[in-house]
C-alpha cells in the first residue's frame, strides 16, 4: 500500500537515476556528476514528501534550504555572474521552496495578507519591478526571486510547524556548515581561507572563509546560527544538551576564526540586550558602559597607537575611513541621484559600482550600507517601503513583547551599518533573518490569546 501511494515518487527517483546513468555512458567525463545522483534522488524524495505536507520532509527541506543559502562550491572571478553548477543547484532549491509554499498557499496567505504587512509585501513586489531596469535584468530578477522564495517559504513553515522545530533544523544546518568550513580551513587553505590581493600580490590570510566564499559572509552566517541558539537555548537543550553545546562551540569557533568584527559585535549587543536588560539588571549595563568609558579614557593619551590596536593593518586610516567605506558611501549617494525614484535596478550594484571604480578609489560590488544599497538599487521608493515595513513589524513585535522578531530585525540593521545586509543580490543570512521576522508574527491566530505565544525567554 505504501509503495502504491509513493508510486510517483519512485518513478521520479528511477527516472533521475536512468538519466544520470545514460549521461555517464554517453560522456564518461560526467562520472563526477554521477556521484551526485544519490543526493539528487534524496532531494527528489524529500521534495515529494514536502509537497504532501509530511512534517519530517518539510523540516529536511528547511535544513537543505538554509545550508544552500550562503554556500559557495568554487571560487569565481569578481564579476563572474554566469550560470554554473552551483548556481543551478541554488536555483533548484529556491524554485523548490517557492513551489512548496505556493502549492500550500492556503495555509499561510490569509495570515500574511493583513494591513500591517502591506508595506513589506509591496517592498518585495517592488524588487522584481526594479530588476527589469537593471543592466543585467536576468540576474537581478533571479536575485529578487530568491528573497521572495525564502520569505513565502518561511511564511509556510511557521504556519504548519512548531517554530522551535524549525529553528532547530536551521541551527543544525548552520552547525554542519561550520564543521565543513573548519575542515576546509585546514584541508584546503586556498579555498577555506580568505584570499585577498595587495599591490598585485595574492595573499592567503588566516581568516576563515570556509564554504561561504568570504570571511564576512562566514562570520555573518555563524553569528546568525548563534543568535538563534541563544534565543532558544533552553528549548534546544530540552532535546539534547550535548548537541546544543556542540553546536554552540563549533559556531563560536567558526565566528572567531573569521575575525569578523561586525558580526561579533552585533551578536554580543543583541544577546546582551535580550538577556541582561530583560533581567532588569540594569546595573550590569551601567557597569559595562562605565568600564568602557574608563578604559577609553586611559587609552586616550596614547593617541594614534590606541586606535591602531583596533586596526587589522595597524593603519589608523583603516578606522577613520571605516576600511574605505566612507569613499564608497560618497560615490553611492552621487550615483543614487541619477535614479532617485526607481534606482538603478535591484542587484545592479555589481555592475554599476565597478564602472565607477575611479570615483570610489577601488573595486567594490555593493554600497556597504543597507539603506544606501537600497537607495542605489531600488530608489527612494524601495527605501520608504522597506522602512515602513520594518517599522510596522517592529511596532507589532513591541506590542506583543516579541523579542525574537526584534532581535532578528536588529541583526539585519546592525549588519546593515557597514554591509549591504540582506539586499545586495542573492538571498543570504540577513535576507533569511528579514524573512523570518516579517512572517513569524503572522502565524498567530486572531483568537489566540495564549501567553505562551509571546516568545519571551525563560
Amino acid at each position: 500500500m505504501m509503495l502504491a501511494s509513493n508510486a510517483p515518487l519512485w518513478f521520479l527517483a528511477g527516472a533521475t537515476a536512468l538519466v544520470m546513468a545514460a549521461l555517464i555512458v554517453a560522456e564518461p567525463s560526467l562520472v563526477i556528476a554521477g556521484a551526485a545522483a544519490p543526493a539528487i534522488i534524496a532531494v527528489t524524495m524529500v521534495s515529494w514528501s514536502a509537497l504532501r505536507e509530511k512534517r519530517v520532509a518539510t523540516l529536511a527541506l528547511v535544513f537543505i534550504a538554509i545550508f544552500m543559502i550562503d554556500i559557495v562550491f568554487r571560487v569565481r572571478d569578481y564579476q563572474d555572474k554566469g550560470v554554473d553548477f552551483q548556481v543551478v543547484l541554488k536555483l533548484a532549491v529556491w524554485a523548490l521552496i517557492g513551489l512548496v509554499a505556493i502549492v500550500h498557499m492556503r495555509r499561510w496567505l490569509g495570515r500574511v495578507l493583513i494591513p500591517s504587512n502591506i508595506p513589506w509585501i509591496m517592498f518585495l513586489i517592488w524588487l522584481p519591478i526594479t530588476a527589469i531596469a537593471s543592466p543585467v535584468p536576468a540576474y537581478s530578477l533571479v536575485s529578487a526571486a530568491s528573497i521572495v522564495a525564502y520569505t513565502i517559504f518561511c511564511a509556510y513553515v511557521f504556519s504548519v510547524l512548531n517554530h522551535v522545530d524549525v529553528f532547530g533544523a536551521m541551527v543544525a544546518s548552520i552547525a554542519l556548515f561550520c564543521v565543513i568550513s573548519i575542515v576546509l580551513y585546514f584541508a584546503v587553505p586556498e579555498f577555506g581561507r580568505y584570499v585577498y590581493w595587495l599591490n598585485e600580490q595574492r595573499y592567503v590570510s588566516s581568516r576563515l572563509s570556509g564554504a561561504a566564499g568570504s570571511a564576512n559572509n562566514m562570520g555573518r552566517f555563524a553569528a546568525f546560527g548563534l543568535l538563534l541558539l541563544g534565543l532558544y537555548a533552553r528549548e534546544f537543550s530540552a532535546y539534547s544538551r550535548r548537541l546544543t553545546l556542540f553546536a554552540a562551540l563549533i559556531m563560536s569557533a567558526a565566528l572567531v576564526m573569521t575575525n569578523s568584527r561586525t558580526s561579533m559585535a552585533m551578536l554580543a549587543a543583541i544577546l546582551f540586550s535580550v538577556y541582561a536588560l530583560r533581567w532588569k539588571r540594569l546595573y550590569i549595563g551601567a557597569f559595562i558602559v562605565s568600564a568602557i568609558v574608563i578604559f577609553a579614557a586611559l587609552l586616550l593619551p596614547v593617541g594614534d597607537e590606541a586606535i591602531k590596536l583596533i586596526s587589522r593593518s595597524g593603519n589608523m586610516e583603516e578606522i577613520t575611513s571605516m576600511t574605505g567605506r566612507t569613499d564608497i558611501w560618497y560615490a553611492v549617494m552621487k550615483l543614487a541621484e541619477e535614479e532617485p525614484v526607481m534606482g538603478h535596478g535591484y542587484g545592479s550594484s555589481i555592475v554599476v559600482l565597478p564602472q565607477h571604480e575611479r570615483e570610489v578609489g577601488f573595486l567594490t560590488s555593493h554600497a556597504h550600507n543597507l539603506i544606501l544599497q537600497l537607495l542605489l538599487t531600488t530608489g527612494w521608493t524601495g527605501v520608504i517601503l522597506f522602512c515602513m515595513g520594518v517599522l510596522s513589524v517592529a511596532t507589532r513585535a513591541l506590542i506583543h513583547n516579541d523579542r525574537v522578531v526584534l532581535s532578528l530585525l536588529a541583526f539585519v540593521f546592525l549588519n546593515g551599518v557597514t554591509e549591504s545586509s540582506g539586499f545586495t543580490t542573492l538571498a543570504n543570512a540577513c535576507s533569511l533573518a528579514f524573512a523570518i521576522a516579517v512572517t513569524l508574527p503572522s502565524t498567530r491566530s486572531e483568537n489566540d490569546d495564549n501567553p505562551a505565544y509571546q516568545r519571551r525567554f525563560s
